[in-house]
């Protein structure tokens, strides 16, 4: 739900980043077509306003195609998109299945039937009910945990333990399954804590 807000929120606040760069691209180009024709000081304080969207719009871009490829970058790594954008498509390459195998052991083919064949294999997976239990194996295992210990790594972590782990995430940390890195939950811990 906080991601499609978000994203609803970056749209219309923002726009399309990728575009935007395209925009003042473009724009700089032609700034910088002015500035040669009629060099004065208006031009080229418009050349430098646009320099400045132009490079504010990459610096956007650029925390995109990070978070996209879930690559932790370092600051003398460079700005380099060509880098990202090859990354972000091996990664989807890599995380495409393209056939598995059913419970007969025969190769299914296509999206709608390999999810079909994953349903049914949970499914089955899922309602076997275990009855084996020999109480002289379980027996065997030593102990290793006692009552306090157990009781410890129970607990629900209090809000101090769970800001400590928020802030020594590292801020440009590769975005977690929900596609936050660690500098949203730092900056929003006010929100997000409760």
């Amino acid at each position: 739900m906080l991601s499609r807000r978000l994203t609803q929120w970056s749209k219309e606040d923002i726009g399309d980043v990728f575009d935007q760069v395209q925009y003042w691209k473009n724009k700089m180009q032609d700034l910088e077509k002015s500035d040669l024709n009629n060099s004065n000081d208006h031009s080229r304080i418009e050349l430098n306003k646009g320099q400045v969207e132009y490079i504010r719009w990459m610096g956007m871009q650029d925390a995109i195609l990070r978070q996209k490829a879930k690559v932790n970058w370092f600051e003398e790594g460079g700005a380099n998109t060509k880098y990202f954008h090859s990354t972000i498509r091996d990664r989807r390459r890599r995380l495409q299945i393209h056939r598995i195998k059913d419970h007969r052991g025969q190769w299914i083919k296509g999206d709608s039937n390999i999810g079909k064949a994953a349903v049914h294999h949970f499914q089955q997976f899922f309602n076997i009910k275990h009855h084996f239990k020999d109480q002289d194996i379980i027996n065997c295992i030593p102990q290793c945990i006692n009552d306090d210990d157990n009781e410890t790594l129970t607990a629900i972590p209090d809000i101090e333990e769970i800001r400590d782990v928020v802030f020594n995430i590292s801020p440009t940390s590769a975005a977690g399954p929900d596609g936050y890195n660690g500098k949203f939950f730092q900056t929003c811990w006010d929100i997000i804590k409760d």
